[in-house]
């Protein structure tokens, strides 16, 4: 290569480069909230319900973010506000009639990888995957009783899950961008699979943008 060639790719890399590792070295927190739809078994004794996430990121790569999440999903079964007659309380051997209480939580804490795709300007198409530990919570409890109720309590149980999605973020101004997500989550609990599909709203805060 001839020395103005070299003197000409030299600056070319010195314009290019930086960008192309401020890109790849970008770290970003997203928060998200929307709602979340029980499905499968799930969908038999959950009703549709509210999620919120928060999730730290790295750019590995331009075109590869991994990081670690916190998700929460809420929702009441099926029966919730349901009135109910007991014949014989476990706990008082006497009839009552009750308003049955009756919620899951679901919450996750693992890690996640998005890979973006054709990202041009402003916007941020992706593709996301990501596992970790998830904590499933039923509780059911009397909002009223013709008489005095021992009913109630709460299960819990720790299960591996893992989930797949994709989304598109818009860098609005500086380093903050705002975007839609879905993400489908599947938690294997026993013989039984806790299926959900979530949708909601991400707002992103990175470092500011040229």
């Amino acid at each position: 290569m001839s020395k103005p060639w070299m003197i000409a790719a030299g600056a070319l890399l010195m314009c290019v480069a930086p960008q192309v590792v401020m890109a790849a070295a970008e770290s970003m927190v997203t928060l998200t909230m929307g709602s979340q739809a029980p499905r499968g078994a799930f969908g038999d004794v959950a009703k549709p319900g509210s999620m919120a996430g928060l999730s730290a990121g790295y750019r590995v790569t331009r075109w590869l973010e991994a990081g670690a999440n916190f998700s929460y999903f809420a929702s009441s079964g099926t029966h919730n506000g349901a009135v109910i007659n007991v014949p014989e309380d476990p706990g008082t051997a006497e009839a009552v009639t009750i308003t049955l209480v009756e919620n899951w939580t679901v919450t996750n804490l693992g890690l996640y990888a998005k890979a973006f795709v054709f990202e041009r300007g402003r916007f941020a198409p992706y593709l996301r995957a990501g596992a970790g530990t998830c904590s499933i919570r039923y509780g059911q409890d009397v909002s009223a009783a013709s008489a005095g109720t021992t009913l109630g309590g709460v299960e819990q149980v720790n299960k591996a899950g893992f989930n797949a999605g994709a989304g598109l973020g818009c860098r609005v101004f500086g380093g903050t961008s705002v975007g839609l997500e879905a993400v489908y989550h599947e938690i294997f609990s026993g013989n039984a699979r806790v299926s959900l599909l979530t949708t909601g709203v991400t707002v992103g805060f990175g470092p500011t943008g040229d």
